[in-house]
């Protein structure tokens, strides 16, 4: 791009920020904008000209200008525009044929829609703008003639209309320029998307193998009709044409989810009795693809699940497995599934891998590398992996392990939406004292700042009792962080970013401070009119039930805002999120889950702190490939045409830099590295010998040990020999990314941990307790404990007894306080120093678990036990959802399987306690609704208690149809009962003939 027109479009920016932002009126260097809006306009024109004919326009500077072209067309006063002779709708033309030239489709698809639609289908303009738009009716002979090549593969077709496109638009001068403008560009639009569209893209993409594949893309909203550069980069290297393994770099939001449905489409249709894995590391993202990917799967004629639960498959996670072809799984589930259903784990014939950075993640990492290590070692019908980060930038050395070869790392940094950077620079002092807004720091070329970006007057407001004017003091980088939110919200959906939750540093203390703004009558837009009252009003009610009216983000949510973070119960977080991805709220103040996956329309990003703080420790700085994971929310395919990212506090800008200059970031190393690296140096330094007792013993190496023994039980078997056994287990150990890494003597201390492990798994095969690990999935340091502790507990395990009894949860509960993890958990959660857990904490949390059960809502737990509801969040999501369910989930496994042995069969109102500790319910009609698909906790408990004493009240499908059929017939009190957000939510979810997808 021309260096004048380059500095145009920067002052132009900094002209319409100005405008948006409402800071000041325009400085006298900017007056040009004003007084020569048509020179600049005809210098675009000019520019978009030049580039169609050039063939070598870097698509950044594409973006820069169709964005230039989108102030013509939305943000420039419709009265302004027409009194330069400048039409709206051409000005959204040659915005959406820049972005589209450019590589980016979403984005020229949105900037399309900003246009009124031609009243003439035979014009070149309706030609144009169907080609673009993608409205649901297409009108254009042109646009229905593409779709229609697309959709049969008649590419020899396409061909002849971008001809004939190309013949009219030579043509098309003699007809007058407006004619010839949009012929002249309609042609240059086809002969691109004859080279972009799915079925070129595809190999052999005109065989009607792909048509299935082809129409669904055609057919969503909006519809694709072709892929983005990422996506092509890595199917013309290949992933869809042979069987070797790969590994992809692509940023967040270039169409990862997309490229997998295509990978999944062409393996399982070439291979309809193989099974394909795709590992995600979180729930909400297990959830996401739910109701997106299987949906889609499934439509398409491939049998696909989710399995997002516990360490122990459900009866619905391994039901059926003979007739599944897909499933998408969390690292945990996939492991209890592999282990329950051998049969299964020999039809895998394909991996992926997505967020694989997490390889080093200290919580899930070494289970993760682990479990595609034990599938890697699989030596009859070996497994292709596909691995996917955004952000790592090893990723060679990670394909390399994973068998993959130097032509199968597949690298982008297209982003489907630009994202520019910015940071806060306070300036002067006392009343001069004033904030400006920094854009493009680390580009030379395109820097400038925005003075006055928040000041004095930002900050005062008139006293209503007084009188008086008072200034909100604006000394602090929170009130900034939260007052710069408030400030771009008119640019579109804006998150403000804590790397913690709680604490007054955290995402609780951001969200305070937006209260106790908007309790002052500042001079800047408030959340509440960005959102849709009315969607905000049913919500509000909704956790005020379950959180109480007090909670903080009830009072968030009263005032238009969204907060969001890990301890927020998955299915509260679903229903805020639904509100952010329907537009209907503007803010979210959240912390790093709004980077685990969740696709979520994020205009700007306002990031408060990239500094987590530890307990009581010093700050630890995030990682710059985390940072560059968060960054990469701001700004989404189909939403926006760029995103925004405020760095709030200048002294942390250095850790933004490298990723605003794409540097690399950190490597990835991965745990199961770190841990014997850890236990080395404590070995060394204590001068002890390595042997299981040790392994055991020490908390640190639970991790550790829990994974090693996972992956040599399902090795083991009465065929295999002991010699053997030994020798498979430490070319186990050879296939973990960790011996990769490590040097010669580490290496060996990592085959030495796996061969302890082997010997102990020996010992216990000589006993007959080896199935008993296989058909549990339980940890084998909790044989003995389960055995000597939790055996004897009860007199008589096989009696009648309710699930939900205090009998069964007290000799459960006091069993689970004997085990060092979960008191250590408890530990954490309740903030407590190291040392003696006083006593009234264990009471506490007994007291909290057994409301829970018995189905409290967190506001009547709170309120019982005098806590503040964030405290119990916070233990409710550490210590019950993840630690005593896993260790209850286990133990009850293997007691049933120790009682077996016996004669004994366990009671089934023991064995279905598992199910109603994970729900919180107290009824099985209850745990049965849950386990159905019903999504509010709310409505499975009142119903549960409702119909338990139905008869003939068979499990699943008679369940839901008599719950739907109470809430029919009684409407009017269910409504009063559960509120309008979780009565109209349930129907749907007993009506749905999709739920068990």
């Amino acid at each position: 791009m021309r260096a004048s027109l380059q500095t145009w479009i920067n002052d132009a920016d900094m002209a319409r920020h100005l405008g948006q932002l409402s800071v000041v009126a325009l400085p006298i260097e900017l007056a040009q904008i004003g007084n020569r809006l048509a020179d600049f306009y005809i210098s675009l024109v000019g520019e978009l000209f030049d580039g169609i004919h050039s063939r070598n326009t870097p698509s950044d500077d594409w973006a820069q200008l169709g964005n230039a072209f989108l102030q013509f067309s939305k943000e420039i006063p419709a009265e302004q525009v027409e009194a330069l002779g400048i039409s709206k709708d051409e000005a959204a033309l040659f915005a959406a044929a820049s972005f589209y030239f450019g590589s980016y489709p979403a984005s020229a698809c949105l900037a399309m829609r900003q246009s009124t639609r031609p009243t003439d289908p035979r014009s070149p303009w309706a030609a144009c703008y169907d080609f673009l738009a993608r409205p649901g009716s297409l009108g254009s002979r042109t646009a229905i003639e593409a779709r229609e090549y697309l959709r049969s593969g008649d590419l020899s077709g396409l061909n002849g209309n971008v001809r004939l496109s190309a013949n009219e638009a030579k043509r098309a001068l003699a007809d007058g320029p407006d004619t010839w403008v949009a012929m002249t560009l309609l042609s240059q639009l086809m002969a691109r998307f004859e080279v972009s569209n799915v079925r070129a893209v595809l190999p052999d993409g005109v065989n009607e193998f792909w048509t299935p594949l082809v129409n669904s893309f055609i057919d969503r909203k909006p519809s694709s009709w072709e892929f983005f550069p990422s996506q092509i980069q890595a199917i013309e290297k290949g992933l869809l044409g042979n069987a070797e393994s790969y590994s992809l770099q692509m940023p967040t939001g270039a169409g990862k989810t997309t490229l997998c449905e295509t990978l999944l489409y062409w393996h399982l249709k070439r291979n309809p009795t193989h099974v394909a894995i795709m590992i995600v590391p979180y729930r909400s993202l297990a959830s996401e693809l739910r109701h997106s990917l299987v949906r889609q799967l499934n439509s398409l004629g491939i049998a696909a699940r989710c399995a997002y639960g516990g360490t122990i498959p459900s009866g619905d996670e391994v039901h059926g497995l003979d007739h599944i072809n897909a499933l998408v799984a969390t690292p945990e589930s996939l492991a209890g599934i592999l282990s329950a259903d051998p049969a299964f784990a020999q039809r895998i014939s394909l991996v992926i891998c997505d967020e694989g950075h997490l390889l080093d993640s200290s919580g899930r990492g070494i289970g993760l590398e682990l479990l595609l290590a034990r599938m890697k070692a699989r030596q009859i019908n070996p497994i292709r992996f596909v691995f996917m980060s955004a952000i790592v930038p090893n990723i060679e050395e990670i394909n390399a392990w994973l068998g993959g070869g130097q032509d199968t790392v597949i690298k982008s940094n297209y982003r489907p939406a630009i994202a520019e950077f910015s940071v806060l620079r306070s300036v002067g002092s006392g009343v001069g004292k004033s904030v400006r807004l920094d854009m493009h720091p680390h580009a030379e070329q395109r820097q400038y700042s925005i003075h006055g970006f928040l000041d004095r007057n930002t900050f005062q407001y008139v006293n209503s009792q007084t009188g008086r004017t008072k200034t909100y003091g604006f000394s602090s980088t929170k009130t900034l962080a939260v007052a710069a939110a408030r400030k771009v919200l008119s640019m579109g959906a804006t998150a403000v970013f804590a790397a913690n939750k709680r604490g007054d540093q955290g995402a609780i203390g951001l969200a305070e401070e937006l209260i106790k703004q908007l309790d002052c009558p500042l001079p800047l837009p408030k959340p509440i009119d960005h959102a849709d009252v009315e969607a905000l009003r049913k919500r509000v009610d909704y956790l005020e039930s379950e959180f109480g009216a007090d909670w903080i983000g009830t009072r968030s949510l009263s005032n238009g805002a969204v907060l969001h973070h890990g301890d927020i119960p998955q299915e509260t977080r679903e229903v805020l999120e639904e509100l952010l991805r329907d537009r209907r709220v503007q803010l979210v103040i959240c912390t790093s889950t709004l980077a685990e996956g969740v696709n979520l329309p994020i205009r700007s990003l306002v990031l408060y702190s990239v500094q987590r703080r530890v307990g009581s420790g010093r700050p630890e700085n995030m990682l710059a490939r985390d940072i560059k994971n968060l960054v990469g929310r701001a700004g989404r395919a189909g939403a926006n045409t760029k995103g925004l990212v405020i760095c709030a506090n200048p002294d942390q800008w250095w850790q933004v830099l490298p990723v605003a200059t794409a540097g690399p970031g950190e490597p990835v190393t991965g745990s199961l590295r770190t841990l014997i690296e850890d236990l080395e140096n404590y070995l060394s330094t204590q001068s002890i010998a390595l042997d299981n007792q040790f392994l055991e013993i020490q908390p640190a190496s639970h991790p550790l040990i829990d994974g090693v023994d996972a992956t040599l039980i399902e090795l083991i078997s009465e065929e295999i020999g002991d010699a053997e056994f030994l020798r498979l287990a430490a070319e186990l150990s050879n296939h973990t990314f960790a011996a990769h890494q490590l040097p010669a003597s580490s290496t060996a201390t990592l085959r030495m941990v796996f061969e302890l492990r082997a010997q102990r798994l020996i010992a216990l095969r000589a006993v007959g307790r080896i199935a008993w690990l296989q058909s549990t999935g339980a940890k084998v340091r909790h044989l003995e404990f389960v055995e000597q502790v939790l055996l004897p507990s009860r007199e008589d395990w096989a009696a009648p007894v309710d699930p939900a009894s205090d009998d069964l949860l007290s000799a459960i509960l006091e069993w689970a306080w004997l085990d060092a993890e979960f008191r250590s958990d408890t530990r954490v959660a309740f903030r407590l120093d190291d040392g003696q857990i006083p006593e009234w904490v264990k009471l506490r949390l007994f007291e909290i678990i057994r409301q829970w059960v018995r189905g409290a809502t967190f506001l009547e737990i709170a309120r019982s036990t005098q806590m503040d509801i964030d405290e119990i969040l916070g233990i409710h999501t550490r210590v019950v959802a993840y630690s005593l369910q896993t260790l209850v989930e286990q133990g009850i496994s293997l007691l049933a399987r120790i009682l077996m042995e016996r004669g004994i069969e366990v009671n089934e109102g023991v064995s279905a306690f598992i199910e109603h500790l994970k729900f919180g319910a107290p009824s099985r009609s209850g745990v049965a609704l849950a386990s159905a698909g019903v999504r509010h906790r709310k409505a499975y408990v009142a119903l549960g208690n409702a119909i338990q004493d139905v008869p003939n009240l068979s499990q699943f499908s008679g369940t839901k149809a008599v719950a739907r059929q109470s809430l029919e017939s009684y409407s009017d009190g269910w409504r009063s009962a559960l509120g309008e957000l979780i009565y109209s939510n349930t129907l749907k979810d007993v009506g749905s003939a999709e739920w068990a997808d």
